[in-house]
């Protein structure tokens, strides 16, 4: 999606951000560090540049700006096609 330049996933910055955040939120409660913070600022960013409904791909702007190049590359498909049967979902729970 990224290196044939069509970026649609059909999932937005603004939604990156919030389920970051959500996960920011439970590692902070439940004590455990990692180094996401470093990459909510990123799209953070992304969002406040370009908007919060740009494609979630289209982060990549920043690093195509910055270096004055476009990533591309002949080959790579405009839409990813899931083509596995449904089926149910499950809820993963913590325990002591």
């Amino acid at each position: 999606m990224i290196l044939n330049g069509s970026r649609n996933i059909n999932f937005t910055l603004d939604l990156v951000v919030k389920d970051m955040s959500l996960f920011q939120a439970v590692a902070d409660r439940t004590n455990v560090r990692w180094s996401w913070p470093r990459y909510c600022d990123i799209f953070k960013d992304g969002q406040s540049r370009f908007g919060p409904r740009e494609w979630s791909p289209n982060i990549v702007r920043r690093l195509e700006e910055a270096c004055n190049e476009r990533l591309l590359a002949p080959g790579f498909p405009e839409e990813i096609v899931d083509n596995e049967p449904e089926s149910a979902g499950f809820e993963v729970n913590r325990t002591h």
